[in-house]
């Protein structure tokens, strides 16, 4: 709708005032255009109509009437890209005054976290995790490259390989290649072409496979016992040892024509006088005597069959 000034004054627009007339001091009132009655009322009536009411002249609440129905029916739901209509949810509350306020969140229930400015921060509105976080994890990560560890299952993990004495190429697995370059496996690794028994040896050590390697061989784990190293301990980290067995003793004497053993000899049950007698006795060895029946191929500490592997990193980028 457009604004009718009074007749007569209509070049200055929206500047022109209506005046009431006053008869005793001579004062005329502004002359009224027909438009200034008739485009209020149609204004007022589009609304009322679009609303879907139908005018009545004896109700004076229609306009209030209407405005209500139109926000309530026209108003669009809001979304990201239009204004409109929103329902509060379960991380909002309104208070019987109509305040709005935000629930603080919890194990059961949704609502608004604090950053701890350690973790986490807040710029510009944007939740963000801070750099040291990733820092500090990607670091972590990297710190179990090479490492030996046992393993749950007979099934390899991606990225990793078996601590079986495999050759394992720095093209493949270029993060094994920058720990080896930064000197990661100090003292763990042996010389690329040391010969046969110093392999044997060391069978705990990584070994390049060239003078200017392009992979590493894996310390040969399988079917070994381990002993963990630190400083000060009898031989060097990585180091091999054959097998030994702890001393068994016994002893096979006579006295008054008897023999008499102990320890790991026995005799066959069959006397105990010594061979000048009709009825001789053989005497025998047995360590299952004094090992209480654990023997076997070899000598052995009570032990299990753990899967050991290594992790190699991230895989190259085919």
């Amino acid at each position: 709708m457009k604004y009718a000034p009074p007749i007569g004054q209509e070049a200055q627009g929206e500047e022109a005032h209506y005046v009431d007339g006053n008869p005793e001091l001579g004062i005329l009132g502004s002359p009224v255009p027909a438009a200034a009655i008739e485009q209020g009322q149609r204004e007022l009536l589009h609304v009322i109509k679009q609303a879907g009411l139908t005018p009545d002249e004896a109700t004076l609440t229609q306009l209030y009437e209407a405005i209500l129905k139109i926000i309530g029916v026209q108003v669009p739901v809001a979304s990201k890209t239009e204004t409109g209509l929103v329902q509060i949810g379960d991380g909002l509350n309104i208070t019987p005054e109509g305040l709005l306020s935000v629930l603080v969140a919890t194990s059961k229930q949704n609502g608004i976290m604090r950053p701890d400015g350690t973790t986490c921060t807040v710029e510009n509105g944007v939740l963000k995790v801070l750099q040291q976080s990733n820092d500090y994890m990607e670091a972590w990560r990297k710190s179990w490259i090479g490492v030996p560890r046992y393993w749950r299952s007979t099934e390899l993990p991606d990225n990793h390989c078996w601590a079986n004495g495999d050759l394992i190429y720095f093209n493949d697995w270029p993060e094994l290649k920058e720990i080896y370059e930064a000197g990661g496996f100090e003292g763990m690794l042996m010389g690329w072409d040391a010969d046969v028994e110093t392999q044997k040896a060391n069978l705990g050590k990584w070994r390049p496979n060239a003078a200017i390697p392009t992979g590493l061989y894996t310390p040969a784990l399988s079917g070994q016992f381990f002993r963990n190293w630190a400083p000060g301990a009898d031989t060097t980290a990585g180091a091999w040892l054959a097998d030994t067995g702890r001393n068994a003793t016994g002893v096979v004497g006579a006295l008054d024509s008897n023999i008499l053993p102990s320890g790991v000899f026995f005799t066959d049950g069959r006397g105990l006088t010594a061979v000048s007698s009709g009825d001789r006795s053989i005497v025998k060895m047995d360590l299952s005597k004094q090992w209480k029946g654990h023997v076997g191929t070899e000598f052995s500490p009570e032990h299990i069959w753990q899967p050991a592997i290594l992790y190699l990193g991230r895989a190259a980028q085919v």
